[in-house]
């Protein structure tokens, strides 16, 4: 078969068929990029839980995706710190110290908060009856409501979420045209300047925010250097609003091509917390991460060799028809007591840290949509999916109720 190119652009319009046509004829697939393309429930599970075998190694892979020099950008210096890309044991300590401040009490004593904002912003737009759904709703509310959680002051939301959206790019496999990465670097360099100013503050003044417990967490005597903790805080402020937008949006989308799934929530919205799994299955906004293997291995029966490159899509996975009975259809009923658990938060000792924090925002989301605003329709003509494929999303979502 063909050689897939993971940066094809018809990949973020539809990438289902084509991880099928790869599942079926080459679950183990050499893609046009030199990368090793797994697309089997089984296979990428793996890739993610074996932490020996398969690792980030930050440094190969931008050096692979920018070349040599890209050790002297901005970017690379804070992003190599965070904890999404480390490898044991850094990446075990990182965690231990972070875990301290993202406690499940922290989490629910935001969902109050959550609501109001929510609430806010679908407000603003009540008289009007319309709005861009991700421009004025799924990219302001999680970024607000991480920002609550990291004790930014809310006069400050607004001006450096820009900073936040322009760290996007970073988070892709795509190449970064200069305009892109000359934006990156400056909006890290702004975040870092404004976590550090706030890092002095939090530890002159101590308050009851995620942020600061960051700056006070500690572990048998151990916590965080000045260079990791700003660098896990922008982690957690970009990171912390990229897959909930994109998944918000796409969850809307997928209810909106499946109106009897729709109605089914909006008539028994006590259902939603336990239909959020199945909708992120059905379309996942973080679609693939990719691992460098440490030794020489195999899947499939295909060797692989040391120092090779993988790209596991998780957004392949969820739709194995091997464990998801029917895998191309939403189905809000679906009982995933009795079946493996999607792949949406990854995996192993790398499940996404902050992934109570979005399901909550997701449920917020998803029951005020229900309960206050059940009319609310897609105007399916205008809306546009964003030219990436690994973070998938919505660039435009009209609605109007």
């Amino acid at each position: 078969m063909d050689a897939f190119n993971p940066l094809d652009p018809q990949l973020a319009i539809d990438p289902y068929s084509a991880y099928a046509n790869l599942r079926n004829e080459e679950p183990v697939h050499m893609s046009a990029l030199g990368a090793y393309v797994l697309t089997r429930y089984e296979d990428v599970a793996t890739l993610l839980s074996d932490t020996e075998t398969f690792q980030h190694q930050y440094v190969t892979q931008q050096k692979l995706r920018a070349g040599p020099d890209v050790e002297k950008q901005p970017y690379f210096d804070y992003f190599r710190r965070m904890i999404f890309v480390s490898d044991d044991p850094a990446h075990r300590r990182l965690r231990l110290l972070v875990s301290k401040a993202f406690t499940i009490k922290r989490v629910q004593a935001l969902r109050a908060p959550a609501e109001q904002i929510a609430r806010a912003l679908m407000e603003e737009k009540a008289k009007a009856r319309h709005m861009d759904f991700i421009h004025e709703f799924t990219l302001p509310f999680p970024l607000r409501v991480i920002g609550t959680i990291l004790g930014i002051p809310e006069e400050d939301h607004e001006t450096i979420g820009t900073h936040a959206t322009a760290l996007n790019p970073v988070l892709e496999f795509l190449p970064m045209a200069p305009d892109v990465l000359a934006r990156a670097n400056s909006a890290v360099e702004l975040l870092a300047e404004y976590f550090t100013d706030l890092a002095a503050k939090r530890r002159a003044e101590p308050t009851d925010d995620l942020f600061s417990a960051l700056v006070h967490a500690t572990e048998d005597g151990d916590t965080l250097s000045d260079e990791e903790l700003i660098a896990n805080a922008i982690l957690l402020y970009v990171a912390g609003h990229e897959t909930t937008a994109g998944g918000t949006g796409l969850a809307l989308h997928s209810l909106h091509k499946n109106p009897e799934q729709w109605r089914l929530l909006k008539e028994n919205p006590e259902r939603i917390p336990a239909a959020i799994e199945e909708v992120l299955r059905y379309d996942t906004p973080g679609q693939g991460t990719a691992r460098v293997a440490t030794k020489e291995t195999e899947f499939s029966g295909v060797h692989i060799p040391e120092g090779s490159i993988l790209l596991g899509y998780i957004g392949a996975a969820n739709r194995d028809p091997e464990v998801f009975p029917e895998p191309n259809r939403l189905n809000l009923e679906r009982d995933f007591k009795k079946l493996p658990r999607p792949l949406t938060f990854g995996g192993g000792a790398h499940m996404c840290i902050g992934r109570l924090l979005a399901m909550q925002e997701f449920e917020v989301a998803l029951s005020l949509l229900c309960t206050e605003y059940p009319q609310l329709e897609v105007d399916e003509a205008a809306l546009e999916f964003r030219p990436t494929p690994l973070m998938r999303g919505l660039e435009h979502l009209p609605v109007h109720w």
